[in-house]
C-alpha cells in the first residue's frame, strides 16, 4: 500500500484527530452521535436502517449487492480491486479513493466509491469486508452481508468518523 505524506495522519496533522480537534468527535461535539442527534441513528429515524427501509439493503433491493449486480465487486470488475489496479492501493501510488484509519492512525480499510449512494469497503488483502449506504445527513450506513454494523459521519473536513452501532468512535476516514 502506498501512502503519500499528505494522506498520513501520522505526517499531516490537518487529517489526525488526535492533533486537530475540529475532527475529533471527543472534542467537537458537532460530529458526536452521542451529543447531536441529527447524526445518532438511535435518535434519527432518517438514518436508521431499522425504521428507513430507503437504506435498509433486505428492503430495497437497489443497494443490496446480492441483488443488484452493479453494486457487487464480485458481479462488477470495475469495482473490485483485484480486477481493477487503478482502485488497488497495494499497487496504484495514485490510488484516489479513501483510507480508513483506526484510532491509532493506522490505516486498515479502503473504499471505493461506487456511486454517490454506495461505497464498497476493503482491506488490503482485498477482503470486501463490508459496504455502505448513504444517508440524508452526508454519511453512511454500513452492513456487513445484511447487518447493520456501524456508520460514517462527516467530521466537516472532508473526511468521516466511523463508529459502531453504540456510537463509539473507532476509526476515521481521509
Amino acid at each position: 500500500m502506498f501512502l503519500v505524506t499528505s494522506r498520513n495522519p501520522r505526517v499531516n496533522s490537518l487529517i489526525n484527530p488526535l492533533v486537530n480537534g475540529n475532527i475529533n468527535p471527543l472534542i467537537n461535539g458537532n460530529i458526536n452521535p452521542l451529543i447531536n442527534g441529527n447524526i445518532n441513528p438511535l435518535i434519527n429515524g432518517n438514518i436508521n436502517p431499522l425504521i428507513n427501509g430507503n437504506i435498509n439493503p433486505l428492503i430495497n433491493g437497489n443497494i443490496n449487492p446480492l441483488i443488484n449486480g452493479n453494486i457487487n465487486p464480485l458481479i462488477n470488475g470495475n469495482i473490485n480491486p483485484l480486477i481493477n489496479g487503478n482502485i488497488n492501493p497495494n499497487i496504484n501510488p495514485n490510488f484516489s479513493g479513501l483510507y480508513l484509519f483506526d484510532r491509532n492512525l493506522n490505516p486498515i480499510e479502503f473504499i471505493i466509491k461506487v456511486n454517490e449512494t454506495f461505497i464498497q469497503v476493503f482491506d488490503f488483502s482485498m477482503k470486501n469486508t463490508c459496504y455502505g449506504v448513504a444517508h440524508s445527513i452526508n454519511g453512511f450506513v454500513l452492513f456487513n452481508g445484511s447487518s447493520f454494523i456501524g456508520h460514517l459521519e462527516s467530521d466537516s473536513r472532508q473526511g468521516y468518523n466511523k463508529f459502531d452501532t453504540y456510537n463509539k468512535w473507532v476509526g476515521f476516514v481521509k
